[in-house]
């Protein structure tokens, strides 16, 4: 998965180049022109000829790889950035004069490919130093991170801890080291004091975990098949530093992919589960985080009086903020509109008995905790308009499974955690398959993973019209 999308980032990151590239020429054109006090034109063939532009993309492109090749916005520094994009602007201006001259035939005006070296230069320059600012800042504030498990201790895992700690910027997080030599367990290797094997399926089940490295013999780990089938139930990548002859006809059955990768010169046998939708799964991201900004910005006036409303009908804050688990176990703070009184925290003990769940879920009819507000917010579900702010932020979808609480995933089966494999929702399968008569925690878990196997486009737009008459019914409670 990393590997993959550091790929996509490289080329949308590379298309982007090439639209600054047209602008520029359009952008160039239109400069002649004023110059000239021609006026403007879009299409004028004497200044620069159209044909030109898949060339000019061309040069452009082998200019990128020659003096771009395995630069990283987080590792070099502003001043390499403008030094490879002068140096990019200044040999594809000589090599367009060139081909100028060498056909013979009246291609452009100098003048327009002046203006277009400078201006391709600025927006080339300001692309790569934005981004280079943008990746620097969410990584200062812990976000877009990878959390990675390595078990083995050895040589590969010393070298593998080595690349992940000269590449930060990539944010890759080691989460823990274990090896099942007794003799090893308490080594500090590149700053990671080695744990016992017999902790991992603990760590697993109770840190955020993204990437697992098996960086030693499959056939020296008891139960190797339990723990594989452990990593693809919750929909944990992982990788193998070893030759495949180790693996049997036991891992056939299992809804994993896998493929010959490279970490940093290290030859690794990688394990996908094949319900992983990157592309996808990004146009849901970009799309859902535009439609809730659009949500926010629509909807203002009508937050601003139900907030008012909650702050005249009962003593506390506007917004609810409680920790829940996010995606492969993150935590994050969930924000709701205020439903309850004050201390209803501290009288959660006193009505455990009334609980009309089953499972690690507390719910009952008539909550005495809830406010006259509350009462008609939770009806319509508008106590989950905050949510939208998570989704700015990164940490939930507008569909996707139910949050957990951390209380509840303590108390989770291993292969109920496969529902942490997609980010948590604020609406989705549950909400619009009648969430009120759910009783049993297994019903729930069973419509996340239904939503998770089968989740396309089409159904979170499915899942959105159908909470549409949820919302305006008052189904809610």
């Amino acid at each position: 998965m990393l590997k993959e999308q550091a790929n996509l980032f490289r080329i949308l990151s590379r298309i982007f180049d090439f639209v600054l590239i047209v602008l520029s020429i359009g952008l160039a054109v239109q400069s002649e022109r004023l110059y000239h006090q021609k006026g403007i034109d879009l299409f004028d063939f004497r200044s620069f000829h159209p044909y030109l532009v898949p060339v000019v993309i061309l040069i452009w492109e082998f200019l990128f790889k020659r003096f771009e090749k395995g630069f990283l916005f987080r590792r070099h520094s502003y001043f390499s950035f403008l030094k490879s994009t002068f140096l990019i602007s200044i040999i594809g201006f000589l090599v367009l004069i060139s081909i100028s001259f060498l056909a013979k035939q009246f291609l452009f005006h100098r003048l327009t490919i002046i203006f277009f070296a400078v201006v391709s230069f600025v927006l080339l320059l300001a692309k790569r130093w934005g981004l280079k600012y943008y990746l620097e800042r969410i990584r200062k504030k812990g976000r877009n991170t990878r959390y990675i498990i390595i078990v083995g201790s050895k040589e590969r895992a010393k070298r593998l801890i080595e690349e992940f700690n000269h590449n930060r910027e990539y944010g890759y997080i080691v989460q823990s080291v274990f090896d099942l030599d007794s003799e090893r367990i308490g080594e500090v290797i590149g700053g990671f004091t080695v744990k016992s094997f017999s902790e991992f399926d603990e760590t697993i089940s109770s840190n955020p975990v993204d990437e697992v490295f098996f960086a030693m013999p499959l056939g020296d780990i008891p139960n190797v098949y339990d723990k594989i089938n452990l990593l693809n139930m919750i929909g944990i990548n992982f990788h193998m530093m070893v030759n495949l002859n180790v693996f049997t006809s036991k891992i056939k059955n299992l809804r994993i992919e896998p493929f010959i990768d490279d970490w940093y010169g290290l030859p690794v046998i990688s394990f996908l589960p094949t319900d992983k939708k990157l592309v996808r799964l990004l146009m849901k991201t970009y799309v859902e985080t535009i439609l809730s900004f659009i949500l926010l910005v629509i909807f203002s006036p009508f937050l601003l009086v139900i907030s008012i409303w909650i702050k005249l009908d009962s003593r506390g804050p506007i917004l609810f903020g409680q920790t829940r688990i996010g995606y492969h176990g993150r935590r994050f703070k969930l924000y709701k509109f205020r439903t309850m009184h004050e201390d209803a925290e501290n009288r959660l003990e006193e009505l455990t008995h009334l609980n009309e769940q089953s499972g690690p879920i507390f719910k009952i009819t008539d909550d005495p905790r809830i406010t006259r507000a509350g009462r008609f917010l939770r009806r319509f579900s508008f106590d989950e308009c905050p949510q939208w702010l998570n989704v700015l932020i990164g940490d939930m979808n507008l569909v996707g499974p139910r949050p957990p609480l951390p209380s509840e995933v303590i108390n989770y089966k291993p292969e109920w955690r496969r529902r942490l494999n997609m980010k948590p929702g604020i609406t989705g399968l549950w909400q619009v398959s009648g969430r009120n008569e759910l009783k049993e925690f297994e019903d729930w878990i069973k419509l996340d993973f239904e939503y998770i196997d089968d989740w396309s486009l089409w159904l979170d737009i499915k899942i959105i019209f159908k909470t549409i008459p949820v919302i305006l019914f008052g189904t809610g409670k």
